[in-house]
């Protein structure tokens, strides 16, 4: 499984820049978490964090002791080198090597991945939930395999394969933390992914390695509530906002160990691990001046996701969402206003 991505984007394994890379930003501790709460009124991860982990936003009480235990443990884990963090995760479908594997080849026809896709009816059914989304603008239910495959294309293809592939990592729910978080995981996932594709057409940059990198730090989040789920029987609830910023620091570190061992391409694994961090921190040592560097367009792809994932759950007004959208920039505030589009289209296409 090491190696997948590098089949799916149609490259040999190759070492990382990344790898020999050291995070040039501190680990947050409770100690130090104040200031990352603080670095931005508007920040969206003061918002989003504290109703990920089911903490009031808004409390200022001290870390208790279960937030201290855990808060040294996610430290641990994600600064550690001896223990393997991608064992947290489990494995991907069976089917998705053979077709990543096809998808290599620009030749491959529709005919050869549709028999490949019905071999797993989970690939199947994503394949035809997608075509018949709003996001395609098509009034006319698709059912055959051969009608969503000329509609997607293979660059589309590739893009819902990874999403179906990373879906059994954000559905676990196998304890405590895992079983509230994890629903709010994969409609996370949901938002990152369209904001990536359309932050990625607008500032040039490649739309499958930015939505991979979006995954990644989803996957990130939830190796770390995996972690404390180990560790921690549920008899303590979460408090202090100040555990809200280490859980978001350590799960971003978490995702650039999964990414690096999971061989990602550098890229991928620098930009997951700029974000974030503030726009000073965030430079990248690793990228040519040549390529456009990944990371602002995942960044407010990140901001863009969790910003509509709160207004779809009322954890903050629609208004109030779009408004954190335009202070992110004219782009943010574009891809806000076409998805903001295509939800109408969805809910008009439904009443109708």
């Amino acid at each position: 499984m090491k190696n997948w991505l590098n089949r799916l984007l149609g490259r040999e394994p190759e070492p990382s820049p990344a790898e020999a890379m050291e995070d040039a930003s501190p680990p947050a501790t409770l100690d130090t978490a104040t200031t990352m709460l603080a670095r931005s009124a508007s920040d969206i991860d003061g918002l989003f964090h504290p109703w990920l982990l089911g903490i009031d936003a808004g409390a200022g009480l001290r870390p208790n002791d279960t937030e201290v235990r855990l808060a040294r443990a996610l430290q641990r884990i994600a600064g550690g080198s001896e223990q393997s963090v991608s064992d947290l995760v489990p494995r991907m479908p069976a089917v998705i090597p053979t077709l990543l594997q096809s998808l290599r080849d620009k030749d491959v026809s529709n005919a050869r991945l549709s028999q490949q896709i019905v071999q797993d009816p989970v690939l199947l059914a994503a394949v035809l939930r997608q075509v018949n989304t709003s996001y395609y603008r098509r009034r006319a239910a698709i059912t055959s395999i051969e009608q969503a495959l000329a509609l997607l294309g293979q660059n589309g293809l590739r893009l819902l394969v990874a999403s179906v592939a990373f879906k059994p990592v954000l559905g676990q729910q196998s304890g405590h933390f895992t079983r509230s978080a994890a629903p709010r995981l994969v409609e996370l996932s949901s938002h990152t992914a369209l904001a990536c594709r359309c932050l990625a057409a607008r500032r040039g940059a490649d739309a499958f390695e930015v939505f991979l990198a979006g995954l990644l730090q989803n996957v990130g989040m939830m190796v770390a509530l995996r972690a404390m789920d180990q560790i921690h029987d549920g008899r303590e609830t979460l408090q202090s906002g100040k555990f809200c910023a280490v859980f978001a620091d350590n799960a971003r570190r978490l995702a650039v160990r999964v990414g690096r061992e999971w061989a990602f391409p550098a890229p991928v694994v620098e930009a997951a691990g700029q974000t974030g961090l503030p726009s000073a921190s965030a430079a990248s040592p690793v990228t040519s001046p040549s390529t456009p560097s990944l990371a602002p367009a995942v960044r407010q792809a990140d901001l863009l996701g969790k910003t509509r994932t709160l207004a779809h759950s009322g954890g903050i007004g629609m208004d109030e969402a779009e408004c954190l959208a335009a202070e992110a920039g004219a782009d943010c505030l574009a891809c806000w206003q076409e998805l903001a589009e295509r939800d109408a289209d969805a809910a008009g296409m439904k009443l109708s």
